[in-house]
């Protein structure tokens, strides 16, 4: 038996929940989104992929112009850079290091107009979370790896 529908009794339509509901999830993407970005593994994650684009910019330079580009990581001041870039500043509370060859010095890689580099790996860990940026001393190819 049907019910009988009561005067100034209403119920939502399923357009109004569909609208409510979106709003709700557009609320929940742009909340999740800000709180990875503040997060201090997310910041890890940033700058390694910071510091690959300053190397393949480098190595990209060192081709066309046929000229050495070098990356120098100063670990006074907190940053990598190369000459005619904005530097990669790495915050308090990230650990960074490089390691490369002894030809390149000890805090630098270089890049080759002839495609090879002098190798190197430079490395960031901060918040439970290490990134590893590697160069490959034959090819010069730049791979980026989260460490376990």
């Amino acid at each position: 038996m049907p019910r009988p529908h009561i005067a100034g009794q209403a119920g939502f339509s399923l357009l109004e929940l569909l609208v409510a509901l979106t709003i709700l999830a557009l609320a929940m993407t742009v909340v999740s989104i800000s709180a990875s970005r503040r997060s201090p593994s997310f910041e890890v994650q940033r700058l390694s992929g910071e510091a690959v684009s300053l190397l393949r910019e480098a190595r990209l330079s060192a081709q066309s112009t046929g000229r050495r580009a070098r990356i120098i990581f100063d670990p006074e001041e907190r940053h990598l850079k190369r000459a005619g870039s904005p530097p990669v500043s790495i915050p308090e509370g990230v650990t960074a290091s490089l390691v490369s060859s002894a030809s390149a010095g000890p805090s630098a890689i270089i890049f080759f107009p002839d495609g090879s580099s002098s190798g190197g790996e430079f490395t960031l860990e901060g918040a439970g979370r290490t990134e590893v940026v590697k160069v490959d001393w034959l090819t010069s190819r730049i791979e980026r790896q989260e460490a376990r």
